[in-house]
């Protein structure tokens, strides 16, 4: 059973530290935007959406004084660009955006499989085969990481997995999430399904690796 749980997916990191936990409840056919996050061309937003003074790095923002082509963005494409703290342009994934906004704030459940309860691994392997096609993912995480072809931090690109552990000072992989861009990455944490930063405290120092599954012929598979 310890092994089970060591090997299972699990994050139990406090819900206090979590960043953009306070989720509106989502109406059928409506996007809904996360508390205090809104769009304002002046300001720079934490993850919070706290509002801080502009700055010339502030580059996820649209240019407001040549407004040309605004209206082929849309808000989903805003919001997730300020979450993301990337440039609007950049929101292209429109099936990524899509099953983040139908997930986000999903509450956790050990072994869940669905949205009235889902743990890490089994959120990763439902947006991977939604929104890439890959559908032979393992059902843990620990069985993700070794399976997957394992590639360096400075090479992650959208998609591709980042693996933590999460039980005292062993580093055997029991949590996983599916990284963005800007060190983000989207995963279902105790406080449910959330965008994190890989560069807060306690996922920097319980990281394990990064995987890539998109295009990688499965161990698992090549045995059948």
């Amino acid at each position: 059973m310890v092994a089970l749980v060591a090997s299972a997916c699990s994050s139990t990191k406090p819900a206090s530290s979590s960043s953009a936990q306070n989720n509106s409840p989502k109406q059928s056919g409506s996007i809904q935007f996360l508390n205090n996050v809104s769009i304002h061309p002046e300001s720079h937003y934490d993850e919070t959406g706290s509002a801080k003074p502009s700055s010339a790095s502030s580059y996820y923002h649209y240019n407001f004084s040549n407004p040309s082509g605004i209206e082929n963005y849309s808000p989903l494409q805003f919001k997730y660009a300020i979450l993301l703290d990337a440039a609007v342009e950049e929101m292209s994934n429109q099936r990524l955006l899509a099953f983040m906004e139908e997930w986000y704030g999903a509450k956790y459940h050990f072994g869940g499989t669905a949205k009235d309860g889902i743990d890490c691994s089994a959120f990763v392997s439902t947006l991977m085969s939604d929104v890439y096609g890959v559908n032979n993912l393992p059902r843990m995480s620990k069985d993700q990481y070794e399976a997957c072809r394992k590639i360096k931090r400075d090479d992650l690109q959208e998609g591709d997995l980042v693996f933590f552990h999460t039980y005292g000072k062993r580093r055997t992989v029991t949590h996983v999430g599916v990284y963005l861009r800007n060190n983000k990455f989207v995963h279902a944490s105790v406080s449910g399904v959330m965008i994190s930063s890989m560069e807060d405290g306690y996922y920097a120092s319980h990281f394990v690796g990064a995987a890539r599954a998109l295009n990688t012929s499965f161990k698992d598979a090549a045995a059948n």
